[in-house]
């Protein structure tokens, strides 16, 4: 009887082998489409990663087969009747095959976001209200990869099919002992499978972050399974409260406060531009081939951050890092986080105290990424979206109204207002599928990149925008900033890697050119704030993370990837893992991040992980707390 029921687990194990195969084979499609954003990776490194992921494949193969696993354990012999194999065929098929949807959709969304698709997805996708419209173009442009998921499917369904039963006999009656030793066996599976769940032995269970202490940072995404970063994404949504340091020594080491109390505030309008996946790279900033010469002739007359980087990698985390100073260091973006009601800091809420007109511009689909809930959260009152535009023939069938015709509209919008004014424009067709009004077909030069033509586009609709603005009477009382919301896909490895694929153009400009210099520190989209609000004069005390270009205290960039922090220093990048540092990279000199410094200066690791831990205190505990304004 005991051989019996091992004979039926061997089945079980069988069948879940089927499933482990298919999840490496995703994971090397996935490591083969977007092999250059792994440039130091070769197969070596991607076998090595492949067998520290079989940690969290077994997290998510168990869990997605849970209720399979049980019914397969079960030592009663109607295992052997057709109806219950029917039942466990069905499961196995359904369930495994939502699962690794979700790792073939990563295979080509990843190239967008640099990292595995956390449960943020879900509440993007609900937040927008034409997605039956962009869902089917997703199909077209990437139907290769549903092919090969259809024919995964096939193949898992087909190695299921080949696991024979018939060779099992039914259970006989045995002994108190026989039965005994087959509840061993049946509690020692569930343990198994328990340990599956957990990630092994240790205190606290498998969770994103461990990833990266296995692997480099930029490999991290190499280990981890979509199904995982999703599920752990969902139970994940609250950060954790610290107290590295005291109250009075968190203020000696990090303030957040800002007060330039010596400045005359001028009350120039500020008009803030943020241009969809606008990357270093295509600038002239990025020394490669630049296919943006506006955004270039302007940088000419203005103060240009040259190491400027995005807090994130997707438009919902970049939006409250410009505006608000706000970075989305958590998994989940501030916007859709439980901290979304928080009171909030922003170019709107001080501004408008000061009698304003503050307005958010974005071309999209009225609802997308919750921007239109979250513009009056942080002050702006007035919202111009795709509906406000009211004309259909400028809608590009899947975002929203295309670049030239919206900023267009906002210039008209703006000239309607009493100044002074605050207005954000946010502009959207240089996102894929990057189309293009055919009247401008071929006319921008195209690169092997597959966006240079949408973002000649992009560049070309800001020029004519700048045009009709010096036609106001507003433009010459302005001060424009101009980012860009996050890097976009890359051809040079330097821009595919966890600190080039966050380097983003990022310049603050005044039309009678004062402002016309460079400065080379690190400088951040949630530097914005506090550096604009010094340049306008700005003199009561204000609240935001970020810190003032002109600030002598020494600079840095945070963001958060595959669930560790990155800390961006005028040539030094570092990682943090569980608030320790692990990682330290000289990019300037090492732009592959090939060599790890972590154990070179023991006292220099010492002073940025002391850095880091200020911050992160102050930032978690302003969240938890919702303490990220000045009464």
């Amino acid at each position: 009887m005991t051989d019996r029921y091992l004979q039926q687990i061997v089945i079980l194990l069988k069948r879940l082998s089927v499933v482990y195969l298919l999840y490496f084979l995703s994971r090397l499609l996935f490591y083969l489409v977007n092999h250059r954003h792994f440039n130091e990776a070769g197969f070596g490194s991607f076998m090595s990663d492949s067998f520290y992921g079989l940690r969290f494949d077994s997290f998510s193969i168990v869990v997605s087969n849970s209720l399979f696993i049980l019914l397969s354990l079960l030592p009663f012999s109607f295992f052997l009747k057709n109806t219950y194999q029917k039942i466990l065929l069905w499961l196995f098929g359904i369930f495994n095959a939502l699962f690794l949807a979700v790792n073939f959709i990563d295979v080509g969304y990843f190239a967008f976001t640099r990292k595995r698709s956390t449960a943020e997805l879900f509440k993007q996708l609900g937040g927008q209200s034409d997605m039956g419209k962009l869902l089917p173009q997703f199909a077209r442009d990437f139907w290769w990869i549903l092919l090969l998921y259809i024919l995964s499917v096939y193949l898992i369904m087909v190695l299921y099919k080949k696991i024979k039963t018939n060779h099992l006999q039914d259970y006989e009656k045995g002994s108190v002992k026989q039965w005994t030793l087959v509840l061993v066996i049946f509690l020692s599976a569930i343990t198994l499978a328990t340990l599956g769940v957990r990630g092994g032995l240790q205190r606290v269970p498998i969770d994103i972050v461990n990833a990266g202490s296995v692997t480099r940072p930029e490999e991290v995404p190499i280990v981890l399974n979509t199904p995982f970063t999703l599920i752990k994404s969902f139970s994940n949504s609250n950060l954790e409260e610290h107290h590295f340091f005291t109250d009075e020594e968190l203020k000696k080491m990090y303030q957040p406060i800002h007060h330039f109390k010596d400045s005359v505030f001028k009350k120039q309008n500020v008009v803030v531009l943020i241009l969809e996946s606008f990357s270093k790279e295509y600038t002239k900033l990025g020394r490669t081939q630049s296919i943006t010469p506006f955004l270039d002739s302007l940088m000419g007359k203005s103060l240009v951050f040259t190491n400027g980087f995005s807090n994130g990698t997707k438009s919902i985390e970049g939006i409250p890092a410009i505006l608000s100073g706000l970075p989305s260091l958590m998994e989940n973006p501030f916007i859709n986080s439980s901290y979304a009601n928080n009171l909030q800091t922003s170019f709107a809420s001080l501004l408008g105290k000061e009698g304003y007109t503050c307005a958010f511009f974005h071309g999209g689909i009225n609802g997308t990424m919750n921007f239109t809930e979250w513009a009056p959260s942080a002050g702006y009152s007035l919202y111009f979206g795709r509906n406000e535009y009211n004309n259909e023939k400028d809608f590009d069938g899947f975002w929203g109204i295309f670049d030239e015709p919206f900023l267009q509209y906002s210039v008209n919008k703006m000239s309607e207002f009493k100044p002074p004014f605050h207005s954000a424009i946010f502009t959207l067709s240089s996102h894929h599928p990057y189309k293009v009004p055919e009247k401008y077909l071929n006319k921008f030069p195209k690169t092997k990149l597959e966006n240079a033509e949408s973002i000649g586009y992009a560049d070309y609709s800001l020029k004519l925008f700048f045009e009709a603005a010096k036609k106001t009477d507003w433009y010459n009382n302005t001060l424009f900033v101009l980012t860009a919301d996050h890097a976009s896909i890359s051809e040079h490895p330097f821009f595919s890697n966890p600190v080039g694929n966050l380097t983003i153009p990022i310049l603050f400009f005044k039309p009678d050119n004062s402002l016309a210099s460079e400065c080379g520190k690190a400088f951040s989209q949630a530097d914005i704030l506090p550096s604009a609000m010094s340049l306008i004069g700005y003199n009561k005390p204000f609240f935001a993370f970020g810190q003032n270009y002109a600030s002598n205290e020494p600079s840095a960039a945070l963001a958060y990837l595959s669930s560790s922090y990155f800390m961006y220093e005028d040539s030094v990048a570092s990682t943090f893992i569980n608030s320790k540092i692990n990682c330290i990279y000289n990019y300037r000199r090492d732009s592959l991040l090939y060599v790890n410094h972590v154990n070179s200066n023991p006292e220099a690791s010492h002073i940025r992980n002391q850095r880091f831990k200020a911050f992160i205190q102050t930032y978690n505990n302003t969240l938890i707390h919702n303490l990220g304004y000045v009464k």
